[in-house]
């Protein structure tokens, strides 16, 4: 075995242009199929780490649609959800931690000669802890403040830098506008930068206390969604069913509501990543097809061209299991050699598209095994025909063979 493994580096050594243009495809294959799956690989530890930042147990709860018939088009609902089937909530599900509606507008922000487009959010307290959200600078508002109305404000980063260029936020009164009025609320808390999390991104928004924006801000009864929180990850689905059945008991119609807890969004975006990395990797896998093909190209070329070398070892007692072993030793080195190759530039191409593309990638070591293991498994695939084509050869036409 160890003479034919030097046979075979010898064979592929005598032809390095013809060896290189051969593993080119192989190399391209296996570059391609690390490169898209450690993209979507990455993508996927992104949003779950993304979601794991905002706390746990998180359960969102938003008005659901009628359904269409008669004619008629289905369509959603806003004026369904209250602050009351939030407080039925905290009350009747044992299971439940904290709860808060939740009022969502956009609204133009100014400060002085400085605005911008912001989202508000109309919470109580408690989302500032269910969603883990720090402050870099002031104070949360608290019960206090929502029991009193105070018109205070907590704001995301990126809106204390584009009204407060010069850093000096806290204890500043902003005019909050719409169509229909315009609220002054005083800046009390900075948030840290925290990018999207979930269902807002609180760079960019500002939360004020449920109790003032209600009546004087948004203006009107109904909510845009509610928040919910169960107690432990092994009360969870407790809590849902709990609130499905206060709902549904109001309701009685189960696609006026919806309710997402953050575990099931959680396996939604595993079982989506997983099918799109399968996809994409199958996508960049026609590749390796192809470079087995031009391996397979290449082997039979060179089975023509040592067609009397073949000969000569059969006339001095090499059977067609030694022919056929050394051209398949050949065949998945070429192949083996290639995958190393493809997986270094499949490793330099992941890390370079992170660098410009400003997204997350991840190599993991299952990948490269399983990238390595297609490509020597192309070898032994497309390396078989032209072994058996060399092993069959006659010897004494071989020998005649010009």
């Amino acid at each position: 075995m160890l003479e034919m493994l030097k046979e075979a580096f010898r064979s592929i050594a005598a032809n390095k242009l013809r060896t290189a243009l051969s593993m080119i495809g192989i190399i391209i294959g296996v570059a391609a199929v690390i490169a898209v799956v450690s993209v979507a690989e990455g993508t996927s530890q992104s949003i779950r780490q993304n979601l794991s930042a905002i706390g746990s147990n998180l359960i969102l709860i938003s008005p659901g649609f009628t359904r269409g018939g008669g004619g008629r088009v289905s369509t959603s609902l806003s004026d369904l959800l209250t602050k009351e089937d939030a407080q039925r909530i905290q009350q009747l599900c044992p299971s439940v931690l904290y709860v808060t509606p939740m009022q969502q507008g956009n609204f133009i922000v100014q400060y002085e000669r400085q605005n911008t487009m912001s989202g508000v959010l109309a919470v109580y307290p408690q989302i500032f802890n269910m969603m883990n959200l720090k402050l870099q600078e002031g104070e949360y508002f608290t019960e206090e403040d929502e029991n009193s109305r105070r018109k205070v404000a907590v704001i995301g980063r990126e809106i204390a830098d584009t009204l407060f260029p010069d850093g000096d936020a806290l204890g500043k009164t902003i005019k909050i506008t719409s169509q229909s009025t315009r609220q002054n609320y005083r800046i009390i808390g900075v948030l840290e930068k925290s990018g999207t999390l979930l269902f807002l991104n609180p760079d960019r928004s500002i939360l004020v206390p449920f109790s003032a924006a209600e009546n004087r801000l948004f203006r009107r009864s109904y909510v845009s969604s509610i928040v919910a929180q169960a107690y432990s990850e092994q009360t969870a689905a407790q809590a849902v069913s709990e609130i499905d059945s206060i709902l549904y008991s109001k309701f009685q119609d189960q696609d006026k509501y919806r309710i997402v807890s953050q575990e099931a969004m959680l396996q939604t975006i595993n079982q989506t990543m997983a099918l799109l990395s399968f996809m994409l990797g199958s996508i960049a896998g026609i590749s390796l097809l192809v470079g087995g093909i031009g391996i397979m190209n290449i082997m039979l070329v060179t089975v023509a061209e040592r067609t009397r070398e073949i000969g000569v070892r059969k006339a001095v007692g090499a059977n067609r299991r030694h022919i056929l072993i050394q051209f398949l030793l050949e065949s998945i080195i070429l192949t083996f050699v290639a995958g190393i190759i493809g997986v270094g530039a499949g490793i330099f191409l992941s890390k370079g598209i992170a660098l410009i593309g400003s997204i997350q990638t991840a190599v993991t070591p299952l990948v490269i095994l399983i990238a390595v293991s297609v490509s020597i498994a192309v070898g032994v695939f497309f390396g078989v025909f032209p072994a058996l084509k060399a092993s069959k050869l006659n010897p004494v036409e071989a020998l005649r063979y010009e």
